[in-house]
């Protein structure tokens, strides 16, 4: 791989090829004879002194990107110390050996003194504080404190990163200095940038959709702009319950309490599986509840990851992009073909971590469980008799399968608040008393349970439940 510096005499950008270490060179502007050393990352290109014998120089090639140089500009003088890091640079260098910070001809310490650091924990360079990717691995990089977006968003300061972006503390400074979270999600790459924008723009509409529940930040704006999008929302001011838990050395919330945030969380996902097509959370688990630092309630974030499931039944079938964290997702979703009753798994997973500090462990938790509860035998880990009911529920829904779970959040949400498990239902027809989500009365043949999506063989509408059509046999997921 040729290596970029520049000339001592002209300052011209100039490639030299890893096979001309330790031989003679000659600059193709200035065409001044230089020797370049046996590193070519580490030793400098230095004037060849004139000698009666030297052999023939080897012709290099200028970079055409900056060969049209104006004198006055390629006349700046490469900064002798990094702006970055404050290292002595050698002469010619076009990067800070320490930090990676890449050196501009055209940049002066005194333009450039406020780099910003790659969050990219594999790369770490210093950047200018005027790019917004990594010069050395193309990542996104963090805003600077003072930034102003669109000539109203005040940045505070960073609050997280991720592989899209960063979230920030901003202050609108058209609404009083009203403290406010803006999302940045930036790419250098314009195909990428439409494909991550798809999914930015995605998260805005479930995030307008869901303004009427409290636990739902508030979406203020939307800005789409060049290679860069940001998403203004409400500022959090909490900690994410899983980092309270492990600040306190994993111990457990009360389970009044984590009924209580299981009721709101189920309002939430109804609100969202009531919409045509269904969303999907995909992603519920303790590090995306917020718990604000006034302890009043929690705040569900993050809907970056859900989705709807399709509007037709082509695409309600298709294979999803598998997003999913393990020991939260049950087996459809690892396999990308995640439904409602995914989040209620997920749900489920969330209030068992919540309520004992342990890591759900998917269906395995549930078999688990299902040994603790049917043990008579005391000890370390049986089951109060007052909690029994919570793990029953949380055992139903961490099944294997789907159809063994609860069928939609209201009826999880309708016994967490009864405080236990339904296990009977009265047909509405003829009042036989059947197990609760069998699909049709065992006597009279009436619908028990909600309408299921249609067979995706006769595109009939069979019931919650169904193992298979009641119309043309074909199996149901």
């Amino acid at each position: 791989m040729p290596h970029v510096t520049r000339c001592p005499h002209c300052r011209k950008t100039i490639r030299i090829p890893e096979s001309a270490a330790g031989r003679h060179v000659r600059c193709p502007s200035c065409k001044n004879e230089l020797t370049v050393g046996k590193n070519l990352s580490l030793e400098a290109v230095v004037p060849l002194a004139p000698t009666s014998a030297k052999p023939t120089p080897i012709s290099l090639a200028a970079d055409t990107r900056v060969s049209s140089e104006s004198p006055a500009h390629s006349a700046l003088a490469v900064p002798r110390q990094c702006p970055a890091c404050k290292a002595t640079l050698l002469p010619g260098s076009v990067a800070c050996l320490d930090c990676g910070y890449l050196i501009r001809a055209e940049a002066s310490a005194a333009t450039d003194s406020a780099p910003t650091t790659c969050a990219n924990p594999a790369c770490g360079a210093a950047n200018a504080s005027t790019d917004r990717v990594c010069q050395r691995c193309g990542s996104p990089l963090p805003a600077v404190p003072g930034t102003i977006l669109h000539g109203r968003y005040r940045i505070e300061r960073q609050l997280a990163f991720g592989g899209f972006g960063a979230v920030y503390k901003a202050i609108d400074i058209k609404e009083g200095d009203r403290p406010v979270a803006v999302k940045d999600m930036i790419c250098a790459d314009p195909q990428e940038f439409t494909i991550r924008l798809n999914f930015f723009r995605r998260e805005a509409e479930i995030l307008r959709s869901l303004q009427s529940s409290p636990i739902v930040p508030r979406m203020y704006d939307f800005i789409q702009q060049g290679q860069a999008a940001h998403l203004v929302m409400e500022l959090i001011q909490g900690q994410d319950l899983l980092k309270i838990m492990e600040s306190n050395d994993n111990q457990p919330f009360p389970i009044d309490q984590v009924v209580e945030w299981g009721q709101s969380i189920c309002d939430v996902l109804a609100q969202m599986h009531r919409q045509s097509p269904p969303l999907v959370h995909r992603d519920l688990k303790p590090d995306n509840i917020m718990f604000l630092d006034d302890h009043s309630a929690i705040k569900l974030i993050d809907f970056g990851t859900a989705r709807d499931m399709g509007r037709t039944r082509r695409t309600r079938m298709a294979a999803k992009t598998r997003v999913y964290t393990e020991g939260y997702a049950p087996p459809e979703q690892i396999v990308g073909k995640p439904e409602p009753r995914s989040d209620l798994f997920a749900l489920a997973g969330t209030l068992y971590h919540l309520a004992t500090g342990k890591t759900p462990e998917g269906f395995y938790t549930a078999r688990e469980l299902e040994k603790q509860l049917a043990s008579d035998v005391s000890g370390p880990e049986t089951i109060p008799e007052s909690g029994r009911w919570f793990f029953e529920l949380i055992k139903i829904n961490l099944a294997e399968d789907a159809n063994e779970r609860y069928f939609s959040a209201r009826e999880f949400k309708a016994d967490l608040e009864r405080r236990q498990v339904t296990k009977q239902v009265s047909c509405p027809e003829c009042q036989t008393v059947n197990t609760v989500r069998e699909p049709y009365c065992f006597k009279c043949a009436a619908p028990l349970t909600d309408p299921s999506p249609p067979c995706t063989h006769c595109g009939k509408l069979n019931r919650m439940g169904s193992r298979c059509c009641i119309y043309c046999g074909n199996r149901l997921r």
